[in-house]
């Protein structure tokens, strides 16, 4: 009986793959076309995809981690049944990660276009305004040079 409700509780992992490809494909066409996939410390993207990419790149690293938890968990309760609930903690505590991550980049990715697209919104309604009443003198131009090698 409780080797039964150790294999629904493994299979009670399973969903998650479904529920993030749902997340993608219900953004697909919201979605930009350069994804920001990577980020650093300060959550600032610094790698980015297609989303194609980012699409294999997300599922395929949750079909990886669901894979390598599943075989190892089964071997483990089988071979060292004490294991078993330490390892299925584990596993869903990695789940939970892999989750948020794709939860994460496909959001960040929604927040950031719409971010983009405000931006363009004002610089064209406000082009013709800058434009026409741009005075710049000699002295309120800012040079921009890239510094040296020394």
């Amino acid at each position: 009986m409780a080797r039964t409700w150790h294999k629904r509780l493994i299979l009670l992992m399973w969903p998650a793959l479904p529920a993030s490809v749902g997340m993608y494909w219900s953004a697909w066409d919201r979605l930009p076309a350069p994804m920001a996939v990577h980020f650093d410390a300060n959550w600032q993207p610094n790698g980015y995809t297609s989303r194609d990419g980012a699409l294999e790149l997300g599922i395929g690293i949750l079909f990886a981690i669901l894979v390598l938890f599943t075989v190892t968990i089964l071997v483990m309760d089988t071979l060292k049944p004490q294991a078993f609930w330490p390892a299925l903690v584990i596993a869903y505590f990695v789940l939970t990660i892999g989750s948020y991550a794709n939860y994460f980049v496909v959001n960040f990715n929604l927040q950031a276009r719409l971010v983009r697209s405000e931006m363009l919104r004002e610089k064209r309604s406000s082009q013709f305004l800058v434009e026409g009443t741009s005075s710049t003198s000699a002295g309120d131009r800012v040079a921009f040079r890239r510094p040296t090698a020394d």
